[in-house]
């Protein structure tokens, strides 16, 4: 909890300060706000890793040194998760702060895919964990729509081919539907969990004929994804549940119209939105 304090207030902190290091006294004009929706140059396609971490809570074996069955306990562990993903999104400003930025109301749509390894791993007398010959395994596909508010500095935030980089700040919340399947388990029904979890996020952008960017996304909040409530032959003797918690994710974007931006090219030292201006 501490960290995630520490965090909110290290936002917080960055978000004031944005302002004022981005010319806020000479703001840009801004398009009206719906008409974004229609505007190729806003929109952004990216795909990326996706690495959550989960629980595994229910029944594990317990078996001795000599792999002789002692009985069943229950535990909750760790699972560690990876996968990958993909998203369309957009962002529609909504107020300028200065020459080169804007507060910009972000969301994107996107599908991930990842997998829960080793859910039956056994239990040594010892208390430690160990793989079994014939893991079980999970899949879950996940659906999600962050929306968000943005604080964007650089190219992207006006559309600049000018400006050769960028960068962007922002927090919301997921809403999210996740489908989680045992794999290999015949009649076993795919089951589906709801949530909406907060996150905070970064980008980095680089114009370089096209705009593209780096983006980190991190969300936290516990999502129950699967309940297994009998026992799955010599895999495992049931109950277990699997919950997702964090997640981490790390995308390369593009914005495929961004050849399109009407802003002059980087050598232009006026500003095509208050031509008599010049940058130092």
């Amino acid at each position: 909890m501490n960290l995630i304090r520490k965090a909110c207030i290290g936002f917080a902190v960055v978000f004031a300060l944005m302002p004022a290091l981005s010319y806020a006294q000479y703001p840009h004009s801004v398009a009206p706000f719906w008409s974004n929706l229609k505007n190729p140059h806003r929109y952004e396609l990216g795909g990326g890793i996706v690495m959550p971490s989960g629980f595994f809570t229910g029944v594990v074996r317990v078996e001795d040194a000599g792999n002789t069955y002692k009985g069943d306990t229950t535990a909750k562990r760790q699972l560690p998760g990876n996968g990958f993903g993909g998203a369309i999104g957009l962002c529609l400003p909504f107020k300028a702060t200065g020459h080169i930025s804007c507060w910009a109301v972000a969301a994107q749509l996107g599908v991930n895919m990842y997998s829960w390894s080793d859910l039956n791993q056994k239990m040594g007398t010892d208390g430690n964990y160990k793989s079994v010959s014939v893991p079980l395994n999970a899949t879950t596909m996940q659906v999600t729509l962050p929306i968000g508010i943005d604080y964007k500095i650089g190219n992207d935030a006006i559309l600049s081919k000018r400006l050769p980089f960028g960068t962007s700040l922002g927090i919301g919340v997921m809403p999210q539907l996740t489908m989680t399947n045992l794999e290999g388990i015949s009649g076993f029904t795919a089951q589906y969990g709801y949530g909406c979890t907060p996150y905070a996020k970064m980008d980095i952008s680089v114009f370089t004929g096209l705009c593209w960017k780096l983006r980190f996304l991190y969300s936290m909040g516990n999502i129950n994804l699967l309940d297994v409530n009998t026992k799955l032959g010599t895999l495992n003797d049931g109950p277990f549940t699997i919950s997702s918690g964090s997640q981490f994710m790390a995308s390369f974007v593009i914005m495929p119209f961004s050849g399109g931006w009407k802003e002059f090219a980087w050598y232009n030292t006026y500003d095509t939105y208050n031509q008599h201006d010049r940058f130092n």
